[in-house]
Protein backbone atom coordinates (compact mmCIF):
# COMPACT_ATOMS: atom_id res chain seq x y z
CA UNK A 1 0.00 0.00 0.00
CA UNK A 2 3.24 2.88 0.94
CA UNK A 3 4.50 1.81 -2.44
CA UNK A 4 1.54 2.75 -4.11
CA UNK A 5 1.03 5.70 -1.91
CA UNK A 6 4.38 6.99 -2.96
CA UNK A 7 3.80 6.69 -6.62
CA UNK A 8 0.36 9.16 -5.67
CA UNK A 9 2.50 12.18 -3.89
CA UNK A 10 5.11 11.61 -6.95
CA UNK A 11 2.47 12.61 -9.59
CA UNK A 12 1.66 15.79 -7.24
CA UNK A 13 4.89 16.49 -7.10
CA UNK A 14 6.03 16.27 -10.99
CA UNK A 15 2.58 18.35 -11.36
CA UNK A 16 4.08 20.77 -8.78
CA UNK A 17 7.28 21.56 -10.80
CA UNK A 18 5.64 21.72 -14.16
CA UNK A 19 5.11 25.55 -14.10
CA UNK A 20 6.21 28.39 -12.12
CA UNK A 21 2.77 29.15 -11.80
CA UNK A 22 2.59 26.93 -9.04
CA UNK A 23 5.49 28.21 -6.41
CA UNK A 24 6.13 31.65 -5.58
CA UNK A 25 8.84 34.21 -7.69
CA UNK A 26 11.26 35.88 -5.91
CA UNK A 27 10.83 39.33 -6.28
CA UNK A 28 14.11 40.60 -7.41
CA UNK A 29 15.43 44.36 -7.51
CA UNK A 30 16.14 44.67 -10.54
CA UNK A 31 15.75 41.89 -13.73
CA UNK A 32 19.72 41.67 -14.77
CA UNK A 33 21.04 39.93 -11.68
CA UNK A 34 23.77 37.45 -12.49
CA UNK A 35 22.80 34.04 -11.78
CA UNK A 36 25.36 33.68 -8.76
CA UNK A 37 23.36 36.48 -7.13
CA UNK A 38 20.16 34.85 -7.88
CA UNK A 39 20.70 31.95 -6.13
CA UNK A 40 22.41 33.49 -3.35
CA UNK A 41 19.04 35.60 -3.40
CA UNK A 42 17.42 32.40 -2.92
CA UNK A 43 19.84 31.23 -0.31
CA UNK A 44 19.34 34.27 2.07
CA UNK A 45 15.50 34.19 1.59
CA UNK A 46 15.07 30.71 3.20
CA UNK A 47 17.80 32.02 5.95
CA UNK A 48 14.51 34.00 6.91
CA UNK A 49 11.93 31.40 5.80
CA UNK A 50 10.15 30.80 9.56
CA UNK A 51 6.80 31.47 11.04
CA UNK A 52 5.64 33.97 8.55
CA UNK A 53 4.40 34.36 5.10
CA UNK A 54 5.80 32.87 2.65
CA UNK A 55 4.48 35.80 0.21
CA UNK A 56 6.25 38.28 2.40
CA UNK A 57 9.42 36.58 2.27
CA UNK A 58 9.79 36.54 -0.88
CA UNK A 59 8.49 39.51 -2.27
CA UNK A 60 9.50 41.90 0.41
CA UNK A 61 12.30 39.96 1.95
CA UNK A 62 13.97 39.16 -2.18
CA UNK A 63 13.81 42.90 -3.34
CA UNK A 64 15.70 44.00 -0.31
CA UNK A 65 17.77 40.42 -0.37
CA UNK A 66 18.63 40.64 -3.81
CA UNK A 67 20.13 43.91 -3.76
CA UNK A 68 22.13 42.79 -0.35
CA UNK A 69 23.04 39.78 -2.51
CA UNK A 70 24.32 42.06 -5.47
CA UNK A 71 26.06 44.65 -4.12
CA UNK A 72 28.23 41.86 -1.55
CA UNK A 73 29.65 40.45 -4.58
CA UNK A 74 30.36 43.65 -6.62
CA UNK A 75 31.61 45.94 -3.47
CA UNK A 76 32.94 42.72 -1.84
CA UNK A 77 32.39 44.38 1.71
CA UNK A 78 30.75 43.01 4.89
CA UNK A 79 30.25 46.85 6.14
CA UNK A 80 27.31 46.64 4.37
CA UNK A 81 26.19 44.60 7.16
CA UNK A 82 26.99 47.52 10.09
CA UNK A 83 24.43 49.90 10.78
CA UNK A 84 26.48 52.45 11.44
CA UNK A 85 27.38 52.57 7.75
CA UNK A 86 25.45 54.94 5.59
CA UNK A 87 25.27 52.24 2.88
CA UNK A 88 24.06 49.26 5.27
CA UNK A 89 21.43 47.11 4.25
CA UNK A 90 20.73 46.94 8.22
CA UNK A 91 19.23 49.46 10.43
CA UNK A 92 17.66 50.25 13.60
CA UNK A 93 14.16 50.47 14.31
CA UNK A 94 13.73 53.14 17.22
CA UNK A 95 11.99 50.36 18.89
CA UNK A 96 15.40 48.54 20.11
CA UNK A 97 15.07 46.27 17.40
CA UNK A 98 16.58 46.24 13.44
CA UNK A 99 15.26 46.19 10.25
CA UNK A 100 16.95 44.54 7.02
CA UNK A 101 16.16 47.52 4.36
CA UNK A 102 17.06 48.26 1.04
CA UNK A 103 19.24 50.92 -0.49
CA UNK A 104 17.26 51.24 -3.87
CA UNK A 105 13.83 52.83 -4.03
CA UNK A 106 10.54 50.86 -5.11
CA UNK A 107 10.64 52.36 -8.02
CA UNK A 108 7.92 50.95 -10.83
CA UNK A 109 7.75 47.64 -8.64
CA UNK A 110 4.39 46.60 -9.26
CA UNK A 111 3.99 43.86 -6.61
CA UNK A 112 5.74 46.54 -3.60
CA UNK A 113 3.35 49.16 -5.05
CA UNK A 114 0.42 47.14 -5.36
CA UNK A 115 0.19 44.53 -2.63
CA UNK A 116 2.21 46.35 -0.43
CA UNK A 117 0.94 50.18 -0.95
CA UNK A 118 5.11 51.70 -0.93
CA UNK A 119 5.36 54.79 -3.02
CA UNK A 120 8.03 54.41 -6.00
CA UNK A 121 10.30 56.89 -3.44
CA UNK A 122 10.01 54.50 -0.89
CA UNK A 123 12.92 51.98 0.75
CA UNK A 124 12.08 48.75 1.30
CA UNK A 125 12.05 47.20 5.14
CA UNK A 126 12.34 43.56 5.67
CA UNK A 127 12.10 42.21 9.49
CA UNK A 128 11.89 38.46 9.77
CA UNK A 129 10.43 36.58 12.69
CA UNK A 130 13.72 35.43 13.92
CA UNK A 131 15.86 38.38 12.79
CA UNK A 132 18.92 38.29 15.13
CA UNK A 133 20.15 34.47 14.10
CA UNK A 134 19.00 35.49 10.17
CA UNK A 135 21.29 38.32 10.84
CA UNK A 136 24.66 36.47 11.42
CA UNK A 137 23.49 34.12 9.82
CA UNK A 138 23.93 35.96 6.75
CA UNK A 139 26.84 37.41 8.29
CA UNK A 140 28.51 34.49 9.11
CA UNK A 141 27.95 32.93 5.63
CA UNK A 142 29.29 36.28 3.70
CA UNK A 143 32.73 36.14 5.69
CA UNK A 144 33.03 32.31 4.50
CA UNK A 145 32.26 33.70 1.32
CA UNK A 146 35.18 36.01 1.21
CA UNK A 147 37.11 32.89 0.99
CA UNK A 148 35.28 31.33 -2.82
CA UNK A 149 35.95 34.91 -4.46
CA UNK A 150 32.40 36.18 -2.76
CA UNK A 151 30.38 33.66 -4.50
CA UNK A 152 28.08 31.02 -3.54
CA UNK A 153 28.94 29.11 -6.64
CA UNK A 154 31.93 28.71 -6.51
CA UNK A 155 31.78 27.24 -2.44
CA UNK A 156 29.63 24.80 -3.67
CA UNK A 157 32.08 23.99 -7.05
CA UNK A 158 34.51 23.50 -4.36
CA UNK A 159 32.49 20.56 -2.28
CA UNK A 160 31.15 19.08 -5.71
CA UNK A 161 34.80 18.49 -6.83
CA UNK A 162 35.79 16.60 -3.51
CA UNK A 163 32.66 14.37 -3.74
CA UNK A 164 30.72 13.73 -7.06
CA UNK A 165 32.06 10.53 -7.14
CA UNK A 166 30.83 9.29 -3.71
CA UNK A 167 26.90 7.64 -3.60
CA UNK A 168 25.70 10.57 -0.95
CA UNK A 169 26.99 13.52 -2.58
CA UNK A 170 24.26 15.53 -2.69
CA UNK A 171 23.92 14.67 1.50
CA UNK A 172 27.56 15.92 1.39
CA UNK A 173 27.13 19.16 -0.05
CA UNK A 174 24.08 20.04 2.59
CA UNK A 175 26.24 19.12 5.44
CA UNK A 176 28.81 21.36 3.53
CA UNK A 177 26.01 24.39 3.17
CA UNK A 178 24.91 23.92 7.04
CA UNK A 179 28.40 24.46 7.62
CA UNK A 180 28.35 27.68 6.08
CA UNK A 181 25.02 29.02 7.25
CA UNK A 182 23.62 27.28 10.39
CA UNK A 183 26.28 25.85 11.81
CA UNK A 184 26.73 26.89 15.87
CA UNK A 185 24.33 30.42 15.15
CA UNK A 186 22.49 29.28 18.19
CA UNK A 187 19.98 31.79 19.62
CA UNK A 188 21.08 35.41 19.59
CA UNK A 189 19.65 38.65 21.27
CA UNK A 190 18.68 41.73 18.99
CA UNK A 191 21.15 43.64 21.60
CA UNK A 192 24.31 41.10 19.77
CA UNK A 193 24.32 43.12 16.36
CA UNK A 194 25.45 46.62 18.38
CA UNK A 195 29.03 46.00 18.03
CA UNK A 196 30.18 45.00 14.63
CA UNK A 197 33.05 44.67 15.07
CA UNK A 198 33.06 42.01 18.32
CA UNK A 199 30.94 40.71 15.42
CA UNK A 200 33.24 40.50 12.76
CA UNK A 201 35.24 38.90 14.88
CA UNK A 202 33.36 36.06 15.75
CA UNK A 203 32.25 35.80 12.13
CA UNK A 204 36.19 35.30 11.52
CA UNK A 205 36.88 32.51 14.04
CA UNK A 206 33.81 30.65 12.80
CA UNK A 207 35.44 30.79 9.36
CA UNK A 208 38.64 29.44 10.71
CA UNK A 209 36.76 27.01 12.26
CA UNK A 210 34.50 25.47 9.33
CA UNK A 211 37.47 25.94 6.79
CA UNK A 212 39.54 23.68 8.59
CA UNK A 213 36.29 21.35 9.01
CA UNK A 214 35.83 21.13 5.34
CA UNK A 215 39.50 20.60 4.60
CA UNK A 216 40.38 18.29 7.50
CA UNK A 217 37.92 17.05 9.14
CA UNK A 218 34.60 16.64 7.21
CA UNK A 219 34.45 12.86 7.75
CA UNK A 220 33.90 12.56 11.61
CA UNK A 221 31.89 15.92 11.50
CA UNK A 222 29.77 14.58 8.70
CA UNK A 223 29.26 11.14 9.65
CA UNK A 224 27.91 12.55 13.09
CA UNK A 225 25.64 14.89 11.27
CA UNK A 226 24.15 12.27 9.21
CA UNK A 227 22.54 10.32 12.28
CA UNK A 228 20.00 12.66 12.93
CA UNK A 229 20.76 16.65 12.43
CA UNK A 230 20.27 16.18 8.51
CA UNK A 231 16.17 15.29 8.93
CA UNK A 232 16.25 18.54 11.04
CA UNK A 233 17.86 21.37 8.57
CA UNK A 234 14.50 22.13 6.52
CA UNK A 235 15.54 25.64 5.06
CA UNK A 236 18.82 24.30 3.82
CA UNK A 237 16.93 20.85 2.26
CA UNK A 238 14.11 23.45 0.53
CA UNK A 239 16.49 25.67 -0.55
CA UNK A 240 18.92 22.41 -2.60
CA UNK A 241 15.75 20.75 -3.55
CA UNK A 242 14.94 24.06 -5.40
CA UNK A 243 18.68 24.14 -6.66
CA UNK A 244 17.21 20.32 -8.68
CA UNK A 245 13.97 21.05 -8.89
CA UNK A 246 12.60 24.41 -9.73
CA UNK A 247 11.94 25.75 -13.65
CA UNK A 248 13.22 28.89 -12.50
CA UNK A 249 16.33 28.13 -10.02
CA UNK A 250 17.68 24.71 -11.61
CA UNK A 251 18.62 26.76 -14.92
CA UNK A 252 20.33 29.62 -12.79
CA UNK A 253 22.25 26.68 -11.06
CA UNK A 254 23.55 24.77 -14.25
CA UNK A 255 24.41 28.47 -15.61
CA UNK A 256 26.24 29.32 -12.56
CA UNK A 257 27.92 25.72 -12.65
CA UNK A 258 29.09 25.37 -15.95
CA UNK A 259 30.45 28.92 -15.62
CA UNK A 260 32.90 27.13 -13.27
CA UNK A 261 33.49 24.95 -15.91
CA UNK A 262 31.83 22.15 -13.64
CA UNK A 263 30.08 19.31 -16.04
CA UNK A 264 26.99 19.18 -14.67
CA UNK A 265 25.98 15.63 -16.50
CA UNK A 266 26.27 13.49 -13.76
CA UNK A 267 24.45 15.88 -11.16
CA UNK A 268 21.32 16.18 -12.44
CA UNK A 269 19.88 12.71 -11.96
CA UNK A 270 17.29 10.72 -10.32
CA UNK A 271 20.14 9.28 -7.86
CA UNK A 272 20.73 13.17 -7.14
CA UNK A 273 16.97 13.48 -6.17
CA UNK A 274 16.69 10.40 -3.92
CA UNK A 275 19.08 11.75 -1.80
CA UNK A 276 17.15 14.79 -0.66
CA UNK A 277 15.67 14.67 2.52
CA UNK A 278 12.12 16.15 2.79
CA UNK A 279 12.28 18.53 4.83
CA UNK A 280 10.03 17.87 7.98
CA UNK A 281 7.21 20.24 8.91
CA UNK A 282 3.99 20.36 10.64
CA UNK A 283 1.78 19.24 7.35
CA UNK A 284 4.19 16.44 6.83
CA UNK A 285 3.44 15.58 10.65
CA UNK A 286 -0.16 15.77 10.51
CA UNK A 287 -1.82 13.84 12.47
CA UNK A 288 -4.47 12.57 10.03
CA UNK A 289 -2.27 12.30 7.17
CA UNK A 290 0.64 10.51 9.26
CA UNK A 291 -2.12 8.14 10.20
CA UNK A 292 -3.79 7.70 7.10
CA UNK A 293 -0.27 6.55 5.08
CA UNK A 294 1.08 4.51 7.84
CA UNK A 295 -2.25 2.50 8.95
CA UNK A 296 -1.21 -1.24 9.12
CA UNK A 297 2.57 -1.00 8.47
CA UNK A 298 5.15 -1.32 10.53
CA UNK A 299 5.68 2.36 11.44
CA UNK A 300 1.90 2.84 12.32
CA UNK A 301 2.74 3.35 16.05
CA UNK A 302 6.23 5.29 14.96
CA UNK A 303 6.82 8.47 17.17
CA UNK A 304 9.74 9.64 14.17
CA UNK A 305 9.45 12.08 12.44
CA UNK A 306 7.97 11.27 8.86
CA UNK A 307 10.81 12.69 6.99
CA UNK A 308 12.97 9.79 8.85
CA UNK A 309 10.13 6.95 8.57
CA UNK A 310 9.97 7.65 4.27
CA UNK A 311 13.71 7.53 4.29
CA UNK A 312 13.80 4.32 6.01
CA UNK A 313 11.11 3.10 3.91
CA UNK A 314 12.52 4.06 0.56
CA UNK A 315 16.42 2.47 1.65
CA UNK A 316 14.20 -0.51 2.15
CA UNK A 317 12.45 -0.58 -1.17
CA UNK A 318 14.15 1.32 -3.50
CA UNK A 319 13.97 -1.05 -6.00
CA UNK A 320 10.26 -1.02 -6.40
CA UNK A 321 9.63 2.62 -6.07
CA UNK A 322 11.09 3.36 -9.60
CA UNK A 323 10.93 7.74 -9.82
CA UNK A 324 9.74 8.13 -6.14
CA UNK A 325 11.37 9.24 -3.35
CA UNK A 326 10.94 10.76 0.15
CA UNK A 327 11.40 14.48 -0.49
CA UNK A 328 8.45 14.28 -3.06
CA UNK A 329 6.43 13.96 0.37
CA UNK A 330 6.78 17.82 0.42
CA UNK A 331 3.61 18.07 -1.15
CA UNK A 332 1.61 17.71 1.63
CA UNK A 333 2.49 21.38 2.35
CA UNK A 334 -0.22 22.04 -0.32
CA UNK A 335 -2.26 18.91 -0.04
CA UNK A 336 -2.82 18.41 3.83
CA UNK A 337 -4.27 21.62 4.92
CA UNK A 338 -6.77 21.83 1.52
CA UNK A 339 -7.58 17.55 2.17
CA UNK A 340 -6.85 15.91 5.54
CA UNK A 341 -7.99 19.24 7.20
CA UNK A 342 -10.90 19.80 5.79
CA UNK A 343 -11.77 16.11 6.12
CA UNK A 344 -11.88 15.23 2.33
CA UNK A 345 -11.31 11.66 2.69
CA UNK A 346 -14.44 11.28 0.42
CA UNK A 347 -12.53 13.13 -2.87
CA UNK A 348 -8.60 11.57 -1.50
CA UNK A 349 -7.18 9.09 -4.23
CA UNK A 350 -5.57 7.60 -1.18
CA UNK A 351 -8.82 6.92 0.11
CA UNK A 352 -9.55 5.33 -3.14
CA UNK A 353 -7.00 3.56 -2.86
CA UNK A 354 -7.54 2.36 0.63
CA UNK A 355 -11.15 1.01 0.02
CA UNK A 356 -13.18 4.06 1.47
CA UNK A 357 -16.44 3.64 1.47
CA UNK A 358 -18.44 6.27 -0.69
CA UNK A 359 -15.47 7.37 -2.43
CA UNK A 360 -16.48 10.43 -4.81
CA UNK A 361 -13.00 10.94 -6.21
CA UNK A 362 -13.82 9.90 -9.55
CA UNK A 363 -16.47 12.69 -9.37
CA UNK A 364 -13.20 15.05 -9.39
CA UNK A 365 -11.67 13.73 -12.72
CA UNK A 366 -12.80 15.59 -15.58
CA UNK A 367 -10.96 13.44 -17.62
CA UNK A 368 -10.73 16.66 -20.33
CA UNK A 369 -7.49 17.29 -22.16
CA UNK A 370 -8.70 20.78 -22.51
CA UNK A 371 -8.98 21.50 -18.80
CA UNK A 372 -6.96 21.72 -16.34
CA UNK A 373 -6.45 18.44 -13.68
CA UNK A 374 -9.40 19.35 -11.85
CA UNK A 375 -7.60 16.99 -9.21
CA UNK A 376 -4.38 18.52 -8.72
CA UNK A 377 -6.32 22.10 -8.50
CA UNK A 378 -8.79 20.68 -5.86
CA UNK A 379 -6.21 18.75 -3.76
CA UNK A 380 -2.87 21.14 -3.76
CA UNK A 381 -4.00 24.18 -5.33
CA UNK A 382 -1.33 23.01 -8.83
CA UNK A 383 -2.42 24.52 -12.17
CA UNK A 384 -1.52 21.63 -14.96
CA UNK A 385 -3.61 20.39 -17.94
CA UNK A 386 -5.39 17.17 -17.60
CA UNK A 387 -3.41 14.00 -18.91
CA UNK A 388 -6.34 12.14 -19.99
CA UNK A 389 -5.85 8.45 -20.09
CA UNK A 390 -2.11 8.92 -19.88
CA UNK A 391 -2.74 10.09 -16.22
CA UNK A 392 -0.38 8.58 -13.70
CA UNK A 393 -2.26 8.98 -11.29
CA UNK A 394 -5.71 7.34 -12.09
CA UNK A 395 -3.53 4.85 -13.74
CA UNK A 396 -1.39 3.96 -10.01
CA UNK A 397 -5.21 3.04 -8.73
CA UNK A 398 -5.03 -0.39 -10.32
CA UNK A 399 -1.59 -1.56 -10.69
Amino acid sequence: MLKKIFKIISFYDEVRWSSDSNYNLINFYKKNLDDDAKLLTHWLCYIADRQMAFERIWEVGGFVFSELADQFKKKRDLQLLNYKKPNSFIEKNGKGGYNFKSNSEVNNNQILKKSYKYKETGIVKFTPRYYPSDYFSILYTFDILKEYNFSLTKFIVEQLKKYQHTDDSIKRILFSLYLLTYFEIRQPQKSDIDNFQININKAEKRTIKVIQILNNKFEDEYQSFKKNKIFNQKRAWCSLRDFFKSPEFKVYFESSLKKESFDTKQLFTLNSLQQLEMPGDVWNNNSKFRHCILENTEYENSKKSLNIILRDYFDKNKDELNNCYPEQFDITFDFVPRMCEKNNCDICPIGLLKGKKKSNFEKTCVNDMDLYCSVALTNCNYKINCFGDKCKLTRNHYE
